[in-house]
């Protein structure tokens, strides 16, 4: 699933990271695929939930193009998602 969004995903036990990489100016539909790929309602067909206290999104950029990185959250149904600066 997180594949056809044209992500890669990191499997952990009952954890999940999710990779991908846009060029600057694609940030925008990069976001909607980020959100799309966490499908709230398939979630909720399957019986799970997003723990969006656990959920974070890390931008990296080069220093000439992080003037160019959302500066909003990710909102991801109802709920945002915490950006953090490092991890």
């Amino acid at each position: 699933m997180i594949e056809r969004h044209g992500l890669r995903p990191r499997l952990y036990a009952t954890d999940i990271q999710v990779y991908g990489s846009c060029r600057p100016s694609a940030v925008a539909n990069f976001q909607v695929c980020l959100s799309a790929c966490v499908d709230v309602a398939w979630m909720l067909a399957n019986h799970l939930q997003l723990n969006t206290g656990k959920t974070d999104l890390l931008w990296c950029a080069t220093v000439h193009h992080c003037h160019q990185l959302p500066t909003a959250a990710l909102r991801i149904g109802s709920d945002f998602v915490n950006k953090l600066k490092s991890v």
